[in-house]
């Protein structure tokens, strides 16, 4: 194959598949923006709205009636106590999520619908875990580790891409 028959063979592919290649370099970018924006707030923006999922948790926890105490991103019941840290937040999972959503080719209203409701469920999901976290911690604490690292982590993936893969097929319906 000469080096002409070559170029002419890679153009028509990228023809081809423009749009996926589209996204996966506008992905790659505003994952990439994400995530330096997010560690370049880290005290301004990230650690407030993880001592906002800790005051959350710890309100929703007294409202089940549950004693529990916080201190900062810190949450506790009688005989456990959890540290919401940054990888518990889900503040990056929202920024791959967001990123995501602004790389998709839809309108501007679509995306912007989509990362609100789309954040709003991941922080909801969230909340869930760690308030789960907490219980299993408290009740079955030879759980905790598994749920916390294993179940949990695979679960809150499932939700990200499901929700993405959700929202796309609502924006751009399959025929």
């Amino acid at each position: 194959m000469d080096i002409r028959r070559s170029l002419a063979w890679l153009a028509e592919r990228v023809r081809q598949y423009r749009d996926v290649l589209r996204f996966c370099l506008r992905f790659a970018l505003y994952s990439v923006l994400a995530f330096i924006a997010l560690f370049a707030l880290q005290d301004k923006v990230v650690e407030p709205f993880t001592q906002g999922i800790a005051w959350v948790t710890y309100k929703l926890l007294r409202a089940m009636g549950t004693p529990a105490w916080r201190d900062g991103v810190s949450v506790g019941v009688p005989g456990f106590a959890v540290q919401i840290r940054t990888n518990c937040n889900a503040i990056y999972e929202m920024g791959l999520y967001t990123a995501a959503s602004l790389a998709y080719p839809a309108a501007a209203s679509q995306r912007a619908t989509g990362v609100l409701l789309g954040v709003a469920v991941l922080y909801v999901v969230n909340l869930v875990r760690v308030l789960s976290l907490v219980f299993f911690g408290h009740l079955l604490p030879e759980f905790f580790d598994v749920f916390h690292v294993y179940v949990w982590q695979a679960l809150f993936l499932l939700v990200v891409g499901g929700l993405w893969l959700g929202w796309v097929g609502r924006v751009r319906p399959v025929a």
